[in-house]
């Protein structure tokens, strides 16, 4: 049984009732930056069925639309679905907004306490002052067989400049981006179909549904040439 983890904003209930999908466990990190308090809050799979059958409240919703959009992808693109457990941890808000500090510790809850094999960050920050906890966490897990997907930004960001982190990016970005930026990976698909605002659409492709689609590809053919030479 394979563990897929996805960090993001979350996810949308009415679409994983409307696809049949469960979630194995999940979590959620915010920072209340006036008390400079960290928030976290892990969520069982009891706690997380009666949030889908409409019985509990848990703050998971994705008021975004960017998680749902990441997860649909990986549905639209790996069916029939795997043997696999799927784990979402909310870090970003309604702005698509978050705090490294926050993602520091939703990697550590994935990849240390849940153990997932395949990470989703389709995400990044330019703040590099928390890059030797990431780095520590990612090559911990990289060294135990994990693949850690992270999308590429227009600039050197964070976690996807890790080396033991695989760096995606799309046609666009690779138009424009400097040197100094690590792409391992290029998805060559210039659009991608994924579920945002209640339907299913066709959208221009970006680094963060580059990044999906990538992982997509890891769960149905495992990963590509060079990514675990790359990790290892």
């Amino acid at each position: 049984m394979k563990k897929v983890g996805i960090i993001d904003s979350g996810v949308e209930v009415a679409f994983l009732r409307e696809h049949g999908m469960h979630l194995a466990g999940a979590a959620s990190f915010s920072l209340d930056l006036e008390a400079q308090v960290l928030e976290a809050r892990a969520y069982e799979r009891e706690e997380l069925e009666a949030w889908r059958d409409g019985t509990g409240t848990l703050d998971l919703e994705d008021t975004h639309g960017h998680g749902t959009a990441v997860l649909s992808i990986l549905h639209d693109q790996v069916r029939p679905w795997p043997d696999v457990e799927v784990y979402v941890a909310r870090v970003l808000d309604r702005n698509s907004r978050g705090h490294s500090l926050c993602l520091v510790e939703a990697m550590g809850w994935m990849l240390d306490e849940v153990g997932v094999d395949v990470l989703n960050l389709s995400l990044g920050t330019t703040h590099r002052a928390l890059e030797a906890s990431m780095r520590e966490l990612t090559d911990r897990a990289a060294a135990r067989g994990a693949i850690i997907a992270s999308s590429a930004g227009g600039m050197p960001t964070l976690p996807a400049q890790l080396e033991s982190v695989v760096s995606v990016g799309d046609p666009a970005l690779m138009e424009r981006v400097g040197a100094d930026v690590k792409v391992d990976h290029v998805v060559k698909e210039r659009e991608v179909k994924l579920y945002m605002g209640g339907h299913w659409m066709q959208v221009p492709m970006t680094t963060s549904f580059a990044c999906a689609v990538a992982v997509a590809e890891v769960l149905r053919d495992g990963p590509p040439p060079g990514w675990r030479r790359r990790q290892g």
